[in-house]
């Protein structure tokens, strides 16, 4: 019986050497949540690809903000006519005078569509932020849930070997031993499933972190979110409109659109420019010219991008509206789920329930002396394997419901 044990634990070393010499062989990465986020903001593409919509609305400010260029004429004129010479020189220097009111409209739209895109780039960090929250709560649980199953696999291995043993030496019956080795080959899959979730986890987390070193296996450190306070939701509400960079962004928007009308409106008046210069003759007459260019608006008065202009207007400002009342909507529903997986955690909390580690020890110990039968082994596994399962989702729904309320409102409100 010792022999046959030994054989079956130099096997298991020898089929563990291979996954663990490629486990050393992987590059691995421990970070705090915090350390998490600050380095996805800092890598993420997203937030780069942002950047350059808010140097580009910077360049159309700066070109929106530039006086016209001046207009220089130079004009010579020599003529003849039965031997006498005739001719002129004129030098002029002309300038469009629109601007002199239609600039400011113009600076102001395009300023305040810059202020829209520095918010969009808030707004695109805020989503980042969230989505590393999310990967690496779901990473830390899936590490935990891994190392859950790989104990109720070592379980049923130990059984399933000794089963072995003590068949061969007739003190098993065969159904037990089968049925041993079924359940054995149960929770290797929940294993190998527990396992894939993990590195499926692990990739999502690395390739926020990085996505040029998404190789790297991330190795959470356990920093579980604590609310500072319990806010009301009015309170919530409030911070949410004040606080959401996408509102922002899009009441930024609105008073880009209301300036670009009023420029439009602008726009109505006929162009004007203005010349100044100096004319000489041949006969030495000379002297200063002035000359003003007025257009006549008999057809185009702007009419059509005055009607596009405020279309767009009407268009942002039914958006921002709509917005605001998806913003309350998000605030309510995370607030309600928060609050729903709070009082769940703290009673969780609060039960006196044996840790799920001291079911499965006192299952193993049992069994193994022989004070407990093949079904109750079974369920105290199964029953370790359940608790564990159901803490573990609880506690991840519980932080993802503090990293959603997070988001909704557009501020921190844990401490980390």
């Amino acid at each position: 019986m010792k022999r046959i044990q030994t054989i079956v634990f130099v096997l298991f070393v020898i089929f563990s050497v291979p996954g663990i010499t490629q486990e050393i062989k992987t590059k691995t990465l421990t970070l705090t949540l915090p350390q998490a986020v600050e380095r996805a903001l800092a890598n993420y593409p997203a937030s780069q690809i942002q950047r350059y919509a808010v140097e580009q609305a910077r360049g159309e400010r700066t070109t929106v903000g530039l006086f016209p260029n001046p207009v220089v004429t130079y004009n010579r004129e020599d003529l003849s006519l039965d031997g006498q010479d005739i001719g002129e020189t004129t030098i002029s220097g002309g300038l469009p005078l629109n601007f002199l009111w239609s600039r400011w409209s113009r600076i102001s739209a395009a300023s305040a569509q810059v202020d829209a895109e520095e918010l969009k780039l808030a707004d695109v960090q805020r989503l980042i932020k969230f989505k590393v929250q999310k990967a690496f709560a779901e990473t830390h649980f899936a590490s935990q849930n891994y190392l859950a199953a790989q104990k109720a696999a070592m379980v049923f291995r130990r059984a399933e070997a000794a089963s072995r043993a003590r068949f061969a030496d007739g003190d098993m019956a065969g159904y037990e031993q089968q049925r041993i080795t079924v359940e054995y080959l149960r929770y290797q899959k929940a294993e190998t499933e527990a396992r894939v979730q993990l590195n499926n986890s692990q990739r999502q987390l690395a390739f926020l972190i990085n996505p040029n070193k998404s190789e790297i296996l991330i190795v959470t450190s356990a920093t579980s979110p604590t609310p500072v306070r319990d806010s009301v939701l009015q309170n919530l509400l409030e911070q949410s409109a004040a606080n959401r960079p996408d509102l922002q962004a899009a009441q930024a928007t609105s008073r880009s659109k209301q300036s670009s009308l009023t420029a439009s409106k602008w726009g109505r008046f006929p162009e004007i420019s203005a010349s100044a210069g100096y004319k000489k003759q041949n006969d030495d007459f000379e002297g200063a010219i002035v000359e003003i260019n007025l257009g006549l608006p008999l057809f185009d008065r702007n009419q059509g991008n005055i009607r596009s202009a405020k279309t767009a207007l009407n268009q942002q400002i039914l958006l921002t509206e709509l917005l605001e009342k998806r913003v309350a909507l998000e605030v309510r529903q995370a607030y309600e789920v928060y609050q729903l997986y709070r009082k769940q955690v703290e009673q969780f909390l609060d039960e006196s329930v044996r840790p799920p580690e001291q079911l499965l020890e006192t299952a193993q110990f049992s069994y193994t002396e022989g004070e407990m039968s093949l079904l109750e082994l079974l369920d105290g596994v199964r029953a370790y394997s359940d608790s564990f399962q159901a803490r573990n989702d609880l506690l991840l729904k519980y932080e993802l419901s503090i990293f959603e309320l997070e988001k909704a409102i557009g501020q921190a409100i844990a401490q980390y």
